[in-house]
């Protein structure tokens, strides 16, 4: 009798908690898909959000800002004070896309943040270097040495680089960081015999140093992209679209080095004329069919300059083995070629 009961109470439970699954699914699932689509009009419904950091390549973009070719429902620029925090933004999904360097990307991906490139903005060629100070005078002489840098994967590229070419490994030399802004302090601490920055030089860093090695020495190695969270392309299709189309409306008048243009810059980055005019001599800006040509090249075995960057990364311990480069470019968004007479 006591089992037959407990048999009933049993069925009794059961049927009471088949009613309640019920329930929460017909209530759960259309709450839930009414979260997902508010979310995707939340971010439909804004402007594409883009880190932007102060380096000369990336300032076509504030140009663009302020000749009004941006539309401000579309595009919102968001300051950011160097490379490792434009890579955070991206990170924590606090901005769509952002301008950062094409090793930087590969090193976010491989930590699982979804990005694709859509624009190659500029290639350094003498901007990147590696400056040391008296009586350092030959990269063989870093031997016991510390090197002050950012911590990114730029840096790691160059200091890879460096050590390399003076024959010498990781451990024989010392690091210590910190962002670009702040390389001027660091110059000044009596400890760092070296350097690994970017021009403009920072504030402090004296006449006495001297460069070493600098990125004319790799060409087309250091590449400065636009990356997009592959998770938000097609929400900002037509945004980036109309910020790859300024880009390249104000590049011809980069390229054509008119002085107002430079004045510009000058104004936007506090630097002298002379130094932003010598900046520029340090880097190239490639046109749209060059873009066109690089990203429609996504893996190594079709792209020889992405396989040297990805070599020299892993070679630097900044990359592992097994690179996935699926959707890391997409060429899609650039303009279409002008027509020709």
């Amino acid at each position: 009798m006591v089992f037959v009961r407990a048999r009933r109470a049993l069925a009794v439970l059961n049927r009471v908690r088949i009613f309640f699954q019920r329930c929460f699914s017909a209530l759960f699932f259309p709450v839930l898909l009414v979260v997902l689509v508010c979310s995707c009009q939340d971010l439909s419904s804004r402007p594409l959000r883009v880190a932007v950091h102060p380096w000369l390549g990336y300032q076509s973009l504030i140009l663009c800002q302020q000749e009004h070719r941006l539309d401000a429902a579309q595009v919102e620029l968001v300051p950011s004070v160097s490379l490792s925090a434009s890579s955070r933004l991206l990170c924590e999904g606090k901005v769509d896309a952002a301008t950062v360097t094409l090793d930087e990307v590969l090193f976010l991906r491989q930590k699982g943040v979804p990005l694709t490139v859509v624009l190659v903005l500029d290639a350094s060629a003498g901007a990147d270097l590696l400056l040391a100070k008296p009586p350092v005078a030959t990269l063989q002489a870093l031997k016991g040495a510390t090197i002050g840098m950012e911590d990114s994967a730029l840096s790691r590229l160059i200091l890879g680089e460096v050590l390399r070419r003076a024959g010498l490994t990781a451990q024989d030399v010392t690091l210590t960081t910190a962002i670009v802004s702040d390389h001027g302090r660091l110059w000044q601490e009596p400890e760092v015999d070296a350097l690994i920055t970017y021009l403009p030089l920072a504030e402090g860093i004296g006449p006495e140093a001297v460069c070493l090695f600098d990125s004319h020495q790799i060409p087309n190695l250091i590449l400065d992209v636009l990356a997009v969270r592959g998770d938000r392309l097609d929400l900002f299709r037509p945004a980036l679209k109309h910020l790859l189309s300024g880009h390249f409306s104000v590049v011809k008048k980069l390229i054509a080095d008119e002085p107002d243009t430079i004045n510009r810059l000058a104004t936007i980055l506090n630097q002298p004329f002379e130094v932003i005019d010598l900046i520029l001599r340090q880097i190239t800006f490639p046109t749209r069919e060059w873009n066109r040509q690089f990203l429609s090249r996504s893996t190594p075995e079709t792209n020889p300059q992405l396989a040297k960057l990805i070599r020299g990364l892993q070679q630097a311990g900044a990359l592992a083995e097994g690179v996935d480069c699926s959707s890391l470019f997409d060429a899609s968004f650039l303009p279409p070629a002008p027509e020709r007479n």
